[in-house]
């Protein structure tokens, strides 16, 4: 009876070291091979997922495909004041944030988290089928977004700090028609926020006043603007620009206004002729010298001389 027993107890024990010796053979130690379910169900889950996420691959950029070399080590040494500042964002106010998107630095998936995944007291309103969002402020029919996913390309395709700078304060105005300007005005004078109205701000009373015309008047400096962007490697950023012309992507309805006018073709020739630049080689992409792509980054955040001294309360993060 004794042996038995003991046969009985030695049967499943065998059995654990047995299983457990041929799961160290199969899966071992460090290795990425072996996954529960529970890990992969789980594996991705955002703390800021909102029941505005959509069925598809929501997180893919369509500006940033599998054609992006290995990805490089970091060799920005950014100082701990650059990495903690506070900024004070006042979405019930009058601030304003102004995505400023550069081609190929993962903008479309930047964009469409600024829309969609944010917790906000009023989120934005992004319904089935429409690329646009309605971003107002809370208990406002304001915009506090400037955005491809918001306003849409308001200045143009992949406006960049010249236009952005020049064409936001319009634009904003001309849709919320923010105060209104007597037409014998001129440029750059001072005016007093209209105190009848209900956007005024006593903080900041005097605006700028810019005339195209006599009758044609547009108020700047109600508002604080706030240009964001997104960088990226630029070595990786311009391959993947290649890659993405090379497909057939040519942004030929950029308007790269500049003192009030597109350039001429003598002043940006461009690169290929036809319809687009499909199947261009790297040699060729990089021996054209008016291609766009040639440090884009730096040209595109090209600062704007003193002639607009109204811009320059305008904040960069």
């Amino acid at each position: 009876m004794d042996d038995r027993s003991s046969k009985l107890i030695l049967v499943p024990i065998l059995a654990v070291l047995f299983v457990m010796i041929g799961y160290q053979y199969i899966c071992p130690a460090g290795s990425n091979s072996c996954h529960f379910k529970t890990e992969e169900k789980f594996r991705g889950v955002s703390l800021l997922s909102t029941p505005y996420q959509d069925s598809d691959d929501f997180y893919r950029d369509q500006d940033l495909e599998d054609d992006s070399p290995p990805k490089l080590s970091s060799k920005f040494n950014f100082t701990e004041r650059d990495l903690d500042r506070h900024v004070e964002f006042n979405i019930k106010g009058d601030d304003v944030i102004v995505f400023l998107h550069i081609q190929k630095t993962g903008g479309t998936t930047f964009g469409r988290h600024l829309v969609r995944n944010i917790r906000l007291e009023q989120p934005c309103d992004c319904k089935p089928g429409q690329k646009k969002c309605t971003c107002h402020r809370p208990g406002k029919e304001e915009s506090w977004l400037f955005s491809r996913f918001s306003t849409g390309w308001s200045c143009g395709l992949h406006a960049d700090w010249t236009e952005l700078t020049n064409c936001v304060p319009v634009i904003m105005d001309k849709k919320e028609a923010r105060i209104d300007v007597p037409a014998n005005w001129r440029q750059s004078q001072t005016l007093q926020c209209s105190e009848k109205s209900p956007r005024h701000n006593a903080g900041r009373p005097s605006v700028i006043v810019m005339c195209s015309q006599l009758s044609n008047c547009v108020c700047f400096g109600c508002r604080n603007f706030y240009y964001i962007t997104m960088l990226r490697d630029p070595v990786s950023r311009y391959l993947s620009e290649w890659k993405h012309v090379q497909r057939g992507a040519t942004w030929k309805t950029a308007l790269h206004m500049c003192d009030g006018r597109s350039p001429t073709q003598d002043e940006l020739p461009t690169c290929y002729s036809g319809d687009d630049w499909s199947g261009v080689t790297l040699t060729e992409f990089m021996n054209c010298p008016s291609n766009l792509a040639n440090n884009r980054q730096v040209r595109i955040l090209r600062l704007l001389g003193s002639g607009y001294p109204s811009l320059a309360k305008r904040h960069v993060l």
